[in-house]
């Protein structure tokens, strides 16, 4: 028997340049975590992968037919405007024969019932954590060659019966590393899954139907590294929980010990965690024994905006947090949502100075994506509930499965998408840049992109921009337009000069 795992087609769009990609890091796994439940289970697993390429339906179509699968199985992360190209795949295999065809992963799990709608070739959806789905689908398929009701599966016209949660994480088989993965030099691993926040903007707790984080069994994370580690040339690790650090002594205790298993394999890592979960002692333990990097989803600067999307912390344990990761000397990386749907011109301009209280807009590469980034609303998810509800939800026919949303204040709305039009410019011109680097001797291009000269003026651009559009829209709405069209040329012009 034999399955074929798709990656479907999700090309980078200018639309999305700049935004958070809309799915956990945990779904860079998923694809090998589903080969290797196939393999387990006696099955031929074949993995294709159409993520970044530009071949049309027809040709994908055919591919994946050649594969002669009993099968197919689409991870179908998200499609960024290309939902139509894969609903055609789906359309052309049918047409070719009966074999059954599934969808895995977040956006399936969140949007399954209008999925099976928009794409009615589907046949099943493996709702939620998926491999021991997979594992008894697999299990019954080879004796009754059919796709019967399960736990944990989704059928056309079945009512979902949910699976419990994996007991023990190490039951898991090592995940294949395959895709863009292995074009990495760092190595994406799970040391935990889930989270016991339940942020507004997150699909986390909805993917896993709870707000609980579970720890793996450090014998098996182990077991994982070194035969992972034997398959390629690793230069890091990134672990990709939720939140690397829980709470409690002995969670403490316990990532403490992961850090000596990474130092042991002589490999630097980097991790995500809440900013709550962090002190001075554990941090120092975790960069003593290779910690380099560390992402903190800080998302906003005022209390009143942490509060309304149930972040669950405070500005003061955000400073605390920053504080603690550079006096250790780690790079700090950071989430963050400068344009949350009912934000007020008032806490735009208090994001602001939050950010530069804590010195985080001096570079241009960091500035850009701290005074953009908006919030990003998916089908199933509680924010388009939400919407939806408020008569706020703005649904492009396009992008089915994803939406923007009316700004409670429309001036704050009007510098979302100034300033999302002004990135806009910012990358496409930084593109034409690097190319130009690429052609030419490495010295001269550092100074492009190493944050100083020519960095330093694009930084007080971007800075000035979104200072002037936030005072047009409040004092000069008739200016606005004008404002942003300064900011633009003058963008372009600072960046052409290098």
């Amino acid at each position: 028997m034999k399955i074929v795992i798709v990656e479907n087609p999700r090309p980078l769009t200018v639309e999305h340049y700049n935004d958070v990609a809309n799915a956990p890091l945990s779904a860079s796994l998923n694809s090998g975590y589903a080969l290797a439940v196939a393999r387990r289970a006696g099955w031929d697993a074949v993995h294709l992968d159409f993520s970044s390429g530009n071949e049309d339906a027809v040709a994908i179509a055919a591919r994946i037919h050649a594969e002669a699968a009993d099968i197919v199985l689409f991870h179908w992360v998200y499609s960024w405007g290309d939902e139509e190209r894969v609903r055609r795949i789906i359309a052309l295999l049918r047409r070719e024969n009966a074999t059954p065809l599934g969808a895995f992963g977040l956006f399936p799990t969140l949007s399954r019932e209008i999925l099976m709608q928009y794409a009615p070739q589907l046949d099943f959806v493996l709702a939620g954590e998926f491999e021991e789905t997979l594992d008894e689908l697999l299990s019954l398929f080879g004796v009754r060659r059919a796709i019967a009701p399960l736990p944990g599966l989704f059928l056309r016209g079945e009512k979902l019966v949910p699976r419990p949660l994996i007991t023990s994480l190490a039951q898991l088989p090592v995940p294949d590393d395959v895709g863009a993965n292995c074009s990495y030099t760092s190595l994406n691993i799970a040391a935990s899954r889930g989270c016991f926040g339940e942020c507004s903007f997150c699909f986390i707790h909805r993917y896993y139907g709870c707000s609980r984080r579970r720890v793996r069994d450090l014998a098996s994370l182990e077991r994982e590294l070194e035969l992972r580690l034997s398959r390629r040339d690793v230069k890091s690790l990134y672990f990709i929980d939720p939140t690397f650090i829980g709470q409690g002594a002995r969670e403490r205790e316990r990532v403490g010990e992961i850090g000596r298993m990474a130092r042991r394999f002589g490999l630097p890592f980097g991790f995500e965690t809440r900013v709550d979960c962090i002190d001075e002692p554990i941090l120092a333990s975790l960069v003593e024994n290779g910690a380099t990097s560390v992402f903190l989803g800080i998302e906003s600067g005022c209390d009143s905006v942490l509060k309304r999307i149930g972040k669950r912390i405070d500005t003061e344990q955000i400073r605390r947090a920053v504080r603690i990761v550079r006096e250790c000397g780690t790079q700090l990386n950071l989430g963050f949502i400068m344009f949350e749907p009912d934000s007020t011109l008032a806490e735009l301009e208090e994001n602001y100075l939050f950010l530069e209280e804590l010195e985080l807009l001096a570079d241009h590469e960091l500035t850009v994506n701290l005074l953009y980034h908006n919030q990003i609303v998916l089908h199933g998810s509680a924010a388009w509930e939400r919407f939806e509800r408020d008569g706020r939800l703005l649904v492009n026919e396009h992008l089915p499965f994803e939406a923007r949303c009316r700004f409670r204040d429309e001036r704050v709305g009007d510098i979302c998408s100034a300033m999302g039009r002004l990135t806009a410019h910012y990358f496409s011109d930084m593109d034409a840049l690097r190319q130009t680097c690429s052609a030419s001797a490495a010295g001269n291009c550092a100074m492009h992109h190493d944050g100083h000269r020519g960095g330093s003026g694009i930084n007080s651009v971007l800075k000035e921009a979104f200072r002037a559009l936030c005072r047009a829209a409040d004092v000069m709405p008739r200016q606005f337009e004008w404002v942003e069209r300064e900011y633009a040329e003058r963008l372009h012009n600072v960046l052409a000069l290098h």
